[in-house]
């Protein structure tokens, strides 16, 4: 009996070479455990660094995703000193990720539509607002084995603790300790995982 596994990477194939191909333009390296359903859109400034491990899956195409997609998936790195930090087997649909210092786990999910930034976009008061360097900044973690659910946002300063679950809508302004079930907006943990 043949593997089903060497069947599906056989008809991969072509793709991957693309994959590859598109990777090293953007990024400046590729793996071959990676794999692309559809093209992300990935920004980064020359000298910002994108770190990123085994096994990632990024969903930009809609009929790929049980729900749906509205959106490609969005790496952005523009400052020179953004590290943004991926771990393995991870899974993107359809997500944005944009800012300086953010990390991400191992096992991690992150649903369609997720926005997660480390930082405000712009000053809170309105003749602040063309001042770059008033805007706040504070490092993103999320741990491993980590879900987050679809359309939840992730705000800067937060830490979400290893194994929690964010519902699907939250908006996470605080950190979240491990092993807990979260949801709404504000996000509040509504039981922990035993």
């Amino acid at each position: 009996m043949i593997n089903k596994r060497l069947i599906r990477d056989f008809l991969y194939f072509p793709h991957l070479v693309i994959d590859a191909i598109f990777c090293y333009y953007y990024l400046g390296f590729w793996k071959p455990t990676w794999r692309l359903r559809g093209f992300p859109l990935i920004q980064k400034h020359r000298k910002a660094k994108i770190l990123i491990g085994e096994k990632l899956i990024l969903c930009s195409d809609p009929a790929k995703n049980s729900i749906g997609v509205f959106q490609k998936v969005i790496i952005k790195a523009l400052n020179p000193s953004s590290n943004i930090k991926i771990g393995n087997n991870v899974g993107i649909s359809g997500a944005t990720i944009s800012g300086r210092d953010i990390t991400i786990g191992d096992n991690v999910l992150i649903g369609s539509g997720v926005l997660i930034t480390d930082s405000d976009a712009h000053p809170i008061h309105p003749k602040d607002r063309n001042n770059a360097e008033l805007i706040k900044n504070a490092p993103v973690h999320i741990e491993d084995d980590v879900f987050i659910g679809a359309r939840s946002i992730i705000l800067k300063g937060v830490t979400i603790g290893s194994g929690s679950v964010i519902g699907a809508g939250s908006v996470v302004s605080s950190s979240i300790p491990p092993m807990s079930i979260c949801a709404g907006n504000p996000a509040r943990v509504l039981k922990n995982i035993i």
